[in-house]
């Protein structure tokens, strides 16, 4: 008998040091989150950050040296102004993002929730 209650016992402390977890969020904390999911400086094609235009390809990014042709075929040139094949111009704003298909992906601003 009292090996039964010895196992109930350990088997009781073992549960309980379980179900204490690291993962509990503190309330109390602002948390900031990027209402883009995805980080666009893993996604191959050009951006515009720090008013300069860089490439970025294969989580690379370098500075822009000469213009590109996007799969849609627009036109991006080193000063951020983007060619459409429709004939709409627009030029790349602080964060604003193009992928390689030619879709424009702005930068939107960083969502504050709690405290």
């Amino acid at each position: 008998m009292k090996k039964v209650i010895f196992v109930f016992s350990v088997l009781a402390f073992s549960v309980a040091a379980f179900a204490q977890s690291d993962t509990v969020i503190n309330k109390t904390q602002p948390i900031l989150i990027d209402s883009v999911q995805q980080d666009m400086t893993k996604v191959d094609g050009c951006m515009m950050m720090n008013g300069k235009m860089i490439m970025i390809k294969d989580s690379v990014s370098s500075p822009m040296k000469k213009q590109m042709i996007m799969g849609n075929g627009t036109k991006v040139n080193m000063d951020g102004m983007c060619f459409k094949m429709n004939g709409e111009k627009m030029k790349m704003k602080e964060g604003d993002h193009m992928d390689m298909r030619g879709m424009m992906h702005p930068r939107e601003p960083k969502i504050k929730i709690g405290g």
